[in-house]
């Protein structure tokens, strides 16, 4: 069975009340994970709606999804995206660096792992991970003379400011 079927099925399950997302890998969360993240995580936030949209689609041709269904992607639609916005990787992975797979199947983190809170350094360098892939994005608007400067002046105080930090240590 496709992960977008067992999407289905799991939608459908946790509707009646047997959500299977308590048990590893098998409910609504981890086969969203698998339908639109596998085998690549979306880069941006942009291809993520572009594949949770894809999904709704194909869902929508098996069965029409109810409004219940419908905020129940919505919401794990959140989760990936501000996982991808972070830079944080959805996939639990083994020593070598593998997605972990159970039963063939790949094994997503859980939804609170991946809302767990990071460091300020961390955040701070997903933060700038982030503006940069956005800057270099193809579907970024052009900015005009005067907001190139404002984020010249913006980066220039911030890489200052850790100049400074780093040379007193």
């Amino acid at each position: 069975m496709s992960y977008e079927n067992n999407l289905r099925v799991a939608l459908q399950e946790a509707k009646a009340g047997k959500d299977m997302s308590r048990e590893a890998g098998a409910g609504v969360w981890a086969n969203y994970v698998r339908s639109t993240c596998y085998p690549f995580q979306p880069a941006n936030v942009e291809a993520l709606d572009k594949a949770h949209k894809n999904l709704v689609d194909v869902l929508e041709s098996m069965k029409e999804l109810s409004k219940e269904e419908k905020n129940s992607l919505r919401s794990a639609k959140s989760v990936i995206g501000k996982a991808v916005t972070n830079n944080v990787d959805v996939w639990k992975r083994d020593e070598h660096g593998s997605i972990e797979t159970e039963d063939g199947y790949p094994m997503p983190k859980g939804k609170s792992e991946l809302q767990e809170a990071k460091s300020d350094f961390e955040r701070m360098v997903a933060y700038i991970d982030a503006a940069q892939k956005k800057y270099d994005s193809d579907t970024r608007e052009a900015f005009d003379q005067e907001q190139l400067q404002e984020l010249w002046s913006k980066l220039a105080l911030l890489a200052d400011a850790v100049y400074q930090a780093k040379t007193a240590q």
